[in-house]
């Protein structure tokens, strides 16, 4: 190039095009990444309110005497408080027996991260009533057997 030789003028148009991007793309990539932690944190509630029913469900099962309803209640909370105490807020945990069967049901609202987004978890487990059968001599039965 030559020293002697006029420049010629850069467009100034798109000056400053770069930082506006920026600005313009920033709140949108936050969103995003607030909406993916949303959306772990909803995913990671329902597998702790699925282990505490599960839990709870095996207290429910396996309890022959009186009084399992809130044995099984009481373990199910203690799961959740155990592994994630802020995790789901409003916990509500009820037991029941349908026939021959016992189930444990955990419900809560997932932690909120962004604005305006409460999401409801539930979970559910139910199983059979264990007894035991003894071979031979008395012991305790399953209900309804003779």
């Amino acid at each position: 190039m030559n020293a002697n030789a006029p420049q010629r003028a850069r467009p100034r148009g798109d000056r400053g095009a770069s930082a506006m991007e920026l600005a313009i793309l920033t709140p949108v990539l936050i969103l995003v990444l607030l909406a993916a932690v949303q959306f772990t944190l909803v995913y990671h509630a329902r597998h702790v309110a699925l282990a505490a029913a599960q839990s709870g469900a095996r207290v429910a099962r396996t309890d022959a005497g009186g009084g399992w309803q809130s044995a099984a209640e009481a373990k199910a909370a203690a799961n959740v408080r155990q592994i994630g105490p802020r995790l789901i807020e409003g916990l509500s945990v009820r037991a029941g027996q349908s026939g021959d069967e016992r189930w444990v049901e955990v419900r809560g609202k997932a932690v909120q991260v962004m604005p305006g987004m409460k999401i409801n978890v539930t979970q559910r487990s139910q199983g059979p009533i264990e007894c035991f059968r003894p071979d031979v001599g008395s012991g305790t039965g399953c209900q309804g057997a003779p």
